[in-house]
């Protein structure tokens, strides 16, 4: 069965992610290794850090990452993997950075006028599933830890949001080969491990 490359791409929380894929799939591997992602089956973009950060370390693979979607291989994406497919951010000081451009839609802060309400959006918050949602848990309570959400994306391509403090920000986006969520399904509990049980299964159907 051909494998899952997680990249290594310099950010954190990884190693949840890669125990709960290898609970699914015997063959996960953590690399950066052009060969390695170049021979996989699935890509998978995790980890916890700042946009800026991310798009740098993502720099010596992203004509990979680019290739592996054009090629209508699996992409998954977590928390920051989530964010950098998308066209822009605003998280620099510097100003807008660009992202991968695979998905429609920026990404921003929270802005609240309201100081007691706390950015980071930190904890868990139920989702709000859209009619393209096709599983249970996709109404389920999620794990999220994030002071930027994705905004001016697609509808048709949403399959659940999230409410925090009312702000309603995308946390599930699937199109074509790529599925990306906001919150963290390896820190979900059972519903969120259900969910990469889906996608792995996805991969041999």
């Amino acid at each position: 069965m051909p494998g899952i490359a997680v990249l290594d791409y310099g950010m954190g929380n990884i190693h949840s992610i890669l125990k709960a894929l290898r609970l699914f799939h015997s063959d996960v591997t953590y690399t950066s290794d052009p060969a390695r992602i170049r021979s996989s089956e699935a890509l998978v973009l995790p980890g916890d850090g700042a946009f800026e950060a991310a798009m740098e370390g993502l720099a010596p693979s992203r004509d990979l990452i680019l290739q592996h979607v054009s090629e209508d291989k699996p992409l998954f994406g977590i928390c920051i993997g989530f964010q950098v497919l998308f066209e822009d951010s605003s998280e620099c000081e510097s100003g807008i950075i660009p992202g991968l451009g695979l998905l429609n839609g920026n990404i921003r802060r929270f802005q609240f006028q309201d100081p007691d309400i706390r950015v980071p959006h930190m904890g868990w918050n139920r989702l709000i599933p859209s009619s393209l949602a096709d599983k249970e848990y996709y109404s389920d309570y999620m794990y999220f830890i994030h002071s930027y959400r994705a905004e001016n994306t697609n509808p048709s391509e949403v399959v659940a949001s999230c409410d925090y403090a009312g702000d309603t920000f995308p946390a599930v986006v699937r199109k074509d080969s790529i599925l990306a969520c906001q919150f963290h399904p390896e820190k979900s509990g059972d519903h969120g491990l259900f969910l990469i049980r889906d996608w792995v299964s996805s991969l041999s159907a």
